[in-house]
């Protein structure tokens, strides 16, 4: 790979957020867009899961969830939501 987890991580950010309140992607559609876009990178499914850990570590990115269901979508957080420490 020739790009930088830090600048596809960067990159997946800002295109879940240009789409904010319009579209919502599962992770997997995310991936898709990233290998698409970098495909002369060499970017792979594998760079694309380290790149929305670290988004989802560092809280800029976050997990919902479809009506209760077993989709998990990748959003920006709420700035509504209370931040729920994590334990462990």
């Amino acid at each position: 790979m020739d790009i930088d987890i830090q600048i596809l991580a960067e990159d997946m950010y800002n295109f879940v957020a240009e789409s904010q309140g319009e579209e919502r992607y599962k992770p997997q559609d995310v991936f898709k867009a990233m290998t698409i876009k970098h495909k002369e990178n060499g970017v792979n499914k594998k760079d694309c899961k380290a790149a929305l850990k670290t988004l989802i570590e560092s809280e800029k990115l976050v997990y919902n969830y479809l009506n209760g269901s077993c989709t998990s979508l990748v959003e920006l957080p709420d700035r509504d939501c209370a931040v729920i420490e994590k334990k462990g």
